[in-house]
C-alpha cells in the first residue's frame, strides 16, 4: 500500500520531490559514459561534504550495514582484535558483524543515552598488546547519541589505531572531517542527511586503511574493496548499481553543495536546537546527554507506551515518528530532523505531537 503519512523518521527521510523526480528518469546503463559521469560528480561533491579529500570512496548497492560489513572485512584480519565502542544498537552492530567473521574484539560500552568518553577508548588502546581498529558511530540513531570522534581520531593516531566509523545517521547533519579527524574508514548512506531513497552505501576510505586492507586475510567477494578498486578508476562499480537511486543521491548532494556545507551544518543544528526547546516546553526529556543534530529522542513517562502514541499521531495527523528498538521500544519516541526538513515543517509534525500528547500531560 502507498504511505499516507508524512516521515519525521530519523531515515529513510522524508525525500524532496526534486529529488523523486531524478529517480523516475529512464534507466542509464552502468557501463556508458553517462553514469560515470555521475559516478565521479557523486564522488566529488562528497569528499567536498565529508572534507575528505585525500581518501578514495567506494559505493555500494545495500543499506548502510552493507558498508560497514565492508569496513569490516577489508579492513580487519583474522588475527585482529579490534576494539568495538558500543552506545546503542548500531554499536551492537559492528559487534555482531566482527563475530560472523570470527573475531573477538575488545568491547567497550556506554549505557543506553550516553556516549563513549575519550577516556575508555584510550584505556582499551593502553591495554592493546598492539596496533588495532577501533569500530565506532559517530551518531547512534537509536539513541541520538553523539560521540566525541574528534577525540577518537587523537588517541587514535597516539596509539597508530585505526578508526572506522559508522557515520550513517549524523553525516550531513554532525560535523565530521574525515581528513582532519584521522579516521580512517568513514560509512555512510543515501537515505539520511543526503536526502535520496534507500539502496545506495558508502565507505570513505584514507590511504593508510587501503595499505591495511592489501595484507587483510578474511573472505569476501561482493565487498572486495580490491575488485571496486579496479572499476573506481574507471568511475564504475564491480557490479550492477541501483541506478535511480545513485541519481537521486547526485542531485541530493548536489542541492547541499549549492548551499553550502557549513551552512547545511547549520540548519541542522538549528533544527535540532529548535525541536528541542519545543518537546522541552511540552515537558519531555531528552535521552542522550551529547545529541546529536539529525534527531531527537524523547523519553516517555513510565505508564506511556510511545507505540501508542506514534499510532494515534500516524492514524490521526499523517505524521510518523519512530518507536524506539529492541529494550527501548514502548519507552522513547525518535524524531528525526535531517535533510528535508525546515522548522515550519517540523512546527507542523511538533503539533500533532503536542496535540496528542496534551491530554495526558496536563
Amino acid at each position: 500500500m502507498k504511505r499516507r503519512y508524512t516521515l519525521f523518521t530519523p531515515g529513510p527521510i522524508d525525500v524532496p520531490a526534486e529529488i523523486l523526480s531524478e529517480t523516475a528518469h529512464p534507466l542509464l546503463y552502468h557501463r556508458e559514459d553517462a553514469f560515470g559521469d555521475i559516478f565521479s560528480k557523486t564522488t566529488e561533491n562528497l569528499k567536498k561534504i565529508l572534507l575528505a579529500d585525500n581518501c578514495k570512496i567506494y559505493f555500494f548497492t545495500s543499506s548502510g550495514t552493507g558498508a560497514m560489513e565492508a569496513t569490516c572485512c577489508n579492513l580487519l584480519s583474522s588475527t585482529d582484535m579490534p576494539i568495538v565502542a558500543i552506545s546503542g544498537k548500531f554499536g551492537e552492530r559492528w559487534l555482531e558483524l566482527c563475530k560472523t567473521y570470527r573475531i573477538e574484539p575488545m568491547v567497550v560500552k556506554a549505557e543506553y543515552g550516553k556516549s563513549i568518553t575519550p577516556e575508555q577508548i584510550e584505556k582499551a588502546l593502553a591495554e592493546s598488546k598492539k596496533s588495532t581498529v577501533i569500530l565506532t558511530t559517530l551518531t547512534e540513531t537509536s539513541t541520538g547519541a553523539l560521540n566525541d570522534i574528534k577525540r577518537f581520531g587523537e588517541i587514535a593516531k597516539k596509539y597508530d589505531a585505526y578508526l572506522a566509523v559508522d557515520g550513517v545517521a549524523g553525516l550531513g547533519a554532525d560535523y565530521c572531517p574525515q581528513d582532519e579527524w584521522n579516521i580512517d574508514a568513514l560509512v555512510g548512506a543515501s537515505q539520511k542527511a543526503f536526502m535520496a531513497p534507500p539502496g545506495i552505501s558508502f565507505v570513505s576510505l584514507s590511504k593508510r586503511a587501503l595499505e591495511k586492507i592489501n595484507n587483510s586475510d578474511l573472505p569476501r567477494y561482493y565487498f572486495n574493496i580490491e575488485i571496486y578498486e579496479k572499476f573506481r578508476i574507471k568511475n564504475q562499480t564491480p557490479f550492477t548499481p541501483a541506478i535511480a537511486v545513485f541519481c537521486g543521491l547526485e542531485k541530493g548532494l548536489e542541492l547541499i553543495i549549492a548551499t553550502g556545507v557549513e551552512k547545511n551544518l547549520k540548519k541542522h543544528e538549528e533544527m535540532a536546537k529548535y525541536v528541542r526547546e519545543r518537546v522541552g516546553n511540552m515537558g519531555f526529556e531528552i535521552l542522550p546527554e551529547s545529541p546529536s543534530n539529525a534527531l531527537t529522542v524523547l523519553k516517555m513517562p513510565k505508564n506511556r507506551s510511545s507505540t501508542v502514541i506514534l499510532k494515534e499521531i500516524k492514524e490521526k495527523h499523517g505524521i510518523l515518528f519512530a518507536d524506539g528498538q529492541a529494550n527501548l521500544k514502548g519507552t522513547i519516541i525518535r524524531i528525526g530532523h535531517m535533510g528535508n526538513y525546515t522548522i515550519a515543517k517540523l512546527d507542523t509534525a511538533l503539533n500533532a505531537l503536542e496535540a496528542v500528547t496534551g491530554q495526558w500531560r496536563t
